[in-house]
């Protein structure tokens, strides 16, 4: 992502080579994903970066699919149950639901994409690969879409760490929270540290306090995308 110094600065939008730059936030429950992109949002926007949030816990269509359904597919599932659903790993569900939430998180990307493209910035809260991580620690069949999911990336990509334990205790704090194991979780973290390795993305230790996260988020996009040194 090139962007273009000039030497009387007059705010981020007449330095921006690309035309709209895409942020995803990434990690396991309770890694603060939702919480840093609305503070990012409201600083970017608060210092002349047009700049929006797009939740990737939505759907378009999948969530129509389920309803119609879903009472054929999860055969078994208890819907007022707080465990999360884990089919038989080579069952029906477990190889279409992947595939359905994947071109879902695909649709809504590209949809998104267009429909903001006059904004500086568009922030994603989760993103497609966080719905195929999902899907694998509960031992559904995803990892055939993984070549097509992991080669669809925004230009900033965050993932939040932060331990397990840290995680199981805000999602016991949470009220009807999918309360996931210490298995599950594991699975996820390992994933997305996999895949901050791979693919270059940046990494904050989010069991930090938050004030201090977030501020180093603002300093990092300070300098990948080169806001005005006065931005607060």
């Amino acid at each position: 992502m090139m962007l273009i110094r000039n030497q009387k600065p007059k705010g981020i939008k007449k330095k921006i080579s690309k035309k709209c730059i895409t942020i995803a936030f990434l990690g396991i429950d309770g890694a603060g994903k939702s919480t840093n992109a609305e503070k990012i949002n409201s600083w970017l926007n608060e210092n002349g970066v047009k700049c929006m949030i797009i939740p990737f816990h939505n759907w378009i269509f999948a969530d129509k699919i389920k309803k119609r359904f879903g009472k054929y597919v999860d055969i078994g599932r208890k819907k007022e149950s707080l465990r999360p659903y884990a089919p038989p790993r080579y069952s029906f569900p477990a190889i279409v639901k992947p595939l359905i939430a994947m071109l879902d998180n695909i649709l809504m990307y590209y949809l998104s994409k267009r429909k903001y493209e006059n904004y500086d910035v568009i922030i994603f809260d989760r993103f497609i690969c966080a719905s195929l991580i999902k899907s694998k620690a509960l031992d559904y069949h995803a990892e055939w879409l993984r070549p097509i999911w992991q080669n669809i990336r925004t230009d900033i990509s965050i993932v939040l760490d932060i331990p397990i334990q840290r995680s199981l205790k805000t999602i016991n704090d949470r009220k009807d929270h999918i309360l996931y194991t210490a298995e599950q979780l594991s699975c996820e973290r390992e994933e997305y540290l996999k895949l901050a390795r791979k693919s270059g993305y940046i990494m904050f230790d989010s069991s930090k306090p938050f004030e201090d996260v977030n501020n180093e988020i603002k300093n990092y996009l300070r300098d990948t995308i080169l806001l005005p040194s006065e931005a607060t």
